[in-house]
């Protein structure tokens, strides 16, 4: 047996040299593992050898774990996430091939495919903590996507044809405060003087129509077959204001199955997630909407010009408690049924912010049951209220408090730009 024999693809020349910018206390245990992988094909087979490298390389893990947890996330040093890359690659790498020694000929196919959705696991880990490695920023999404390829292939379709979305009890009130707010299909020209320029909410219909995402998304079985055995994370609870809220990394098609088909008292939400990212092939159902391209600024540099792309996949009964973004936001409902309550910037004292720095962006007011008694200056808030259907865009200026909830099972898009 030889590497070649292996699923998982992998360039060693630049492999080794992206070693150089990570800490010599990885490296010097990365090369090693790495020299063999590439000269030998005795100790390939060496399940002896195999083992004893896996366990260096998850004390390495475990070293870099500790770094990346050990403070604000932005403030993590580059070249521990790039280690923690370059860590899980080796590792998949010597897990398949583990998996080649214990599971003989490859032929139990039930064993093969819980090695492989245990490597994607590994993969979608280095996705999720590490960074793109600057010769081959692809690396960990096409190996997950390879491997998951093959899981799909062999695995059992779900029993449905498409996600059921019960909106017969929301019909009777889907209707806004605010319906000089809906544009059908504007203009460029009328996006920018009617809703960016003077920074007021409004919904655009008929805008993505023609994105394939509408149709097939709905499909859990094409979900599935793209993202079922890949890693994401979701929130559990009911808001994250809530002292029973958590997260956890859980496999997309349990996630599917137990959160949104199935009726779960126990909450789960793909929230704020940039799975796009993690599976670009999901990036060829639908497009970014021209209108992000506006700016406020005059000089327009790469950064400001990025457009921050986010999934929001969950259940009926999803909450956003009541909180604002510094960045402009095209809220795109793919499917399903969507209530969001919006105020300006100028209600911001009578909503109540938490005075707390990592929640300051977010209202104390809750204003689907407000306690009048604890917050009674909520009494004067003036807001506006949409109801997002399927195709529908809610334009969410910089800094408006807006309040989230779906009626129905939902999935949303979010486009955020600096303006």
């Amino acid at each position: 047996m030889t590497f070649n024999d292996c699923m998982i693809t992998v360039s060693w020349e630049l492999l080794t040299k992206e070693l150089e910018n990570i800490p010599i206390e990885i490296k010097l245990h990365l090369t090693s593992i790495i020299n063999v992988l590439q000269t030998s094909d005795k100790q390939l087979t060496s399940e002896k050898w195999i083992n004893a490298s896996i366990t260096r390389l998850e004390a390495c893990l475990d070293r870099t774990w500790e770094v990346l947890n050990s403070g604000s996330w932005k403030d993590v040093p580059i070249e521990y996430r790039y280690c923690y890359s370059l860590c899980v690659i080796v590792k998949a790498v010597l897990l398949e091939l583990q998996c080649k020694i214990n599971v003989e000929s490859y032929a139990d196919k039930e064993k093969k495919k819980t090695a492989l959705k245990n490597i994607i696991n590994q993969i979608d880990r280095g996705i999720l903590l590490g960074a793109p490695l600057s010769s081959m920023p692809n690396l960990l999404t096409a190996n997950a996507t390879k491997l998951n390829n093959y899981c799909a292939e062999e695995s059992n379709a779900i029993n449905m044809e498409d996600i059921s979305i019960d909106h017969e009890g929301t019909t009777n009130y889907l209707i806004s405060n605010c319906p000089e707010r809906y544009f059908e299909k504007p203009s460029m020209q009328t996006f920018y003087n009617k809703i960016f320029k003077p920074k007021l909410p409004a919904v655009l219909t008929g805008c993505i129509n023609h994105w394939k995402a509408l149709t097939l998304w709905k499909n859990p079985n094409y979900l599935n077959k793209i993202a079922g055995s890949r890693t994401v994370p979701i929130e559990i609870g009911s808001r994250y204001t809530e002292e029973d809220w958590t997260q956890h990394l859980v496999n997309f098609s349990e996630f599917l199955q137990k959160h949104v088909i199935e009726n779960n008292s126990e909450v789960g939400y793909l929230a704020q997630h940039q799975l796009f990212e993690q599976i670009p092939e999901l990036k060829e159902d639908f497009e970014v909407p021209e209108y992000c391209c506006f700016t406020d600024s005059k000089e327009k540099d790469a950064e400001s010009s990025e457009v921050d792309i986010n999934a929001w996949f969950g259940p009926a009964n999803t909450v956003s408690p009541l909180h604002f973004d510094p960045k402009n936001n095209l809220l795109s409902q793919v499917f399903g049924y969507k209530r969001v309550i919006l105020y300006s910037p100028a209600e911001t004292d009578n909503l109540y912010p938490y005075d707390t720095r990592l929640l300051n962006n977010t209202a104390q007011v809750d204003p689907v049951r407000p306690d009048y008694d604890k917050w009674p200056n909520f009494r004067e808030a003036r807001g506006m209220t949409f109801y997002l259907k399927p195709g529908e865009m809610l334009y969410i200026p910089p800094k408006w408090w807006h309040h989230v909830t779906a009626l129905t099972p939902s999935f949303s898009i979010s486009f955020w730009w600096n303006y």
